[in-house]
């Protein structure tokens, strides 16, 4: 019995994601890569926005060229400015854990507990 891959668009932008957190060294990063906009075509083109306030505009993605070029994909880079999660944009940059980086932010608004949206 032959497996088959059934690769589809979906499955291409979910490798490339994968790979830009691999490529991500510290939590803004890592936000950067769950929020990327990513788009891939039947035509062998991908396209990947990332938020300029979370990825630094030269830090190259290297995991993720490397599965486009596996899937055979020429990708589109551009980016964007978003809505950063939090008032502090920069201070994700010096940890890795993301444990660590909300106890910043919690320090950063006065240890304020988290309004989970209920009044």
């Amino acid at each position: 019995m032959a497996l088959t891959m059934d690769m589809d668009a979906k499955k291409a932008e979910l490798l490339l994601r994968a790979a830009l957190l691999d490529d991500a060294s510290n939590v803004e990063e890592r936000f950067a890569a769950l929020s990327a906009e990513i788009n891939v075509d039947d035509d062998g083109d991908a396209w990947i926005a990332l938020d300029m306030d979370l990825w630094p505009e030269d830090k190259e993605a290297r995991e993720a060229e490397a599965i486009a070029k596996m899937l055979w994909l020429e990708i589109d880079w551009s980016m964007t400015s978003g809505t950063f999660p939090f008032a502090w944009p920069g201070i994700g940059a010096h940890t890795d854990k993301t444990t660590a980086y909300f106890k910043m932010v919690l320090e950063a608004y006065g240890r304020q507990s988290p309004d989970k949206g209920t009044k």
